[in-house]
């Protein structure tokens, strides 16, 4: 039996297909903290002020809702 991972998932978060193959393919397991909350945010069209530490996944945070609309 395969055992269900703890937290939130990429796969959850409505992200397209193609978006998907890619954070495998960069080896993103599961979201960090700052992406877990602010990505599904974002796809609800909201706006977002964040602050993490370097490394923290920011970039990704912002990144793949932006990739999401324009896809």
């Amino acid at each position: 039996a395969k055992m269900a991972a703890a937290g939130p998932r990429f796969e959850h978060m409505g992200l397209d297909g193609r978006l998907l193959r890619a954070v495998a393919e960069l080896g993103w397991a599961t979201p960090t903290a700052i992406q877990a909350e602010a990505i599904p945010l974002a796809l609800e069209g909201r706006d977002l002020l964040a602050r993490a530490r370097t490394g923290s996944g920011k970039t990704g945070a912002y990144g793949l809702p932006l990739l999401q609309h324009l896809l």
